[in-house]
């Protein structure tokens, strides 16, 4: 019951112009849908019109969330190893893995390209463990390997979600 109770209300809206020579209602249906994310990317209560631009960057994004999931499967990440210097000593207290992904067309690809893909999709809880698996197995054939090195540390992100 809202009895003397206010209520404040947004609306995102997307348009699309059917002026643009659309064939079929879904494909209107479907731009307007793609200009109304748009908009909410863009904050609250906005409105945004439909471009070609949205069409391609949409049909990428796609794109690139059924590579990302082939990339997962064929385990295609690579993990680079940033040194962590001391301040005091000047050597290596340990490494922070950073994840890369080896794409087989694109070549390298940085994390701000698709983590956020692997987030809304929920791919990143499989790459989050493959890289924590892979970093794991690499500091202990670092530790094997200098045995004057016993705490050898190393860091790993990890996406917030995975810990959900």
């Amino acid at each position: 019951m809202m009895e003397r109770q206010e209520i404040v209300m947004s609306a995102s809206i997307g348009i699309a112009l059917s002026t643009t020579g659309y064939h079929r209602p879904e494909d209107l249906i479907r731009d307007a849908d793609t200009a109304m994310y748009k908009a909410k990317a863009a904050g609250k209560a906005r409105h945004a019109v439909f471009d070609r631009k949205m069409h391609e960057h949409a049909v990428a994004q796609l794109k690139l969330e059924a590579d990302l999931r082939r990339a997962v499967a064929r385990d295609e990440f690579v993990l680079y190893y940033q040194p962590i210097i001391s301040l005091q000593s000047g050597s290596i207290e340990g490494f922070e893995a950073l994840v890369r992904w080896q794409h087989p067309e694109r070549g390298l690809v940085m994390p701000n390209e698709f983590i956020p893909i692997a987030e809304e999709t929920g791919m990143i809880n499989p790459l989050g463990w493959s890289v924590l698996r892979n970093a794991c197995q690499q500091v202990k054939i670092w530790r094997e390997s200098f045995c004057k090195y016993p705490d050898l540390m190393l860091n790993v992100n990890l996406s917030g979600r995975q810990f959900r």
